[in-house]
């Protein structure tokens, strides 16, 4: 484990509330990234990530250091998101809540398109197998690098890479699908006139 990370699991067990602060602040997109990978609904992933960084509190004078700290955290996150999952009522719908406000340039419209496609992007991957979201969602949402997806993972390099490759090839073909079925119906139509 690296040096200032240590030291912040040390202090934090101590009770320094700044050291915890920081542990958070260092982690928060990657415990995000892992509730995220999981639960679809901004509220469910917002109240997972808070419970899991409370288990991440109570767990840190266990953490023997045997695996890094974000590989420790990461599986911490992702297990609270699975028992959130199984908790979560099988005939609830999440309701994707994103919103993002547009700068004042962009018109109604443009915030409009924007929001439109941000929303099916975000469909376009929760509709991923969950391997393949996952990956995605370290890489682009994380900012995690091939490695360390591996390691969060326990997965080889070459498969994250391939999971995502294999990730962008389905989100490609997903997006180009409705495309080129209307191209298809334009061109019977045309061929029957």
């Amino acid at each position: 484990m690296r040096g200032d990370d240590l030291d912040l699991v040390r202090k934090a067990i101590k009770g320094s509330e700044r050291a915890f602060r920081k542990l958070v602040e260092k982690y928060s997109a990657l415990v995000y990234a892992a509730a995220r990978s999981v639960l679809g609904n901004r509220d469910q992933v917002e109240d997972t990530v808070q419970e899991a960084f409370i288990k991440i509190y109570r767990g840190l004078p266990g953490f023997e250091g045997r695996s890094k700290l974000s590989t420790w955290i990461y599986r911490i996150a992702r297990n609270e998101a699975l028992n959130a999952r199984a908790r979560i009522r099988d005939d609830t719908m999440p309701i994707d809540d994103f919103f993002e406000l547009g700068t004042i340039e962009e018109s109604p419209d443009e915030i409009y398109r924007r929001e439109r496609s941000a929303r099916e992007m975000r469909n376009l991957v929760q509709g991923l197998e969950a391997h393949y979201r996952e990956v995605i969602e370290l890489r682009y949402l994380a900012e995690k690098s091939y490695n360390e997806i591996a390691e969060l993972m326990d997965i080889p390099v070459g498969t994250v890479k391939t999971y995502i490759h294999r990730a962008k090839l389905s989100l490609r073909e997903r997006v180009t699908r409705p495309a080129r079925r209307e191209d298809a119906e334009e061109k019977d139509n045309d061929e029957l006139r």
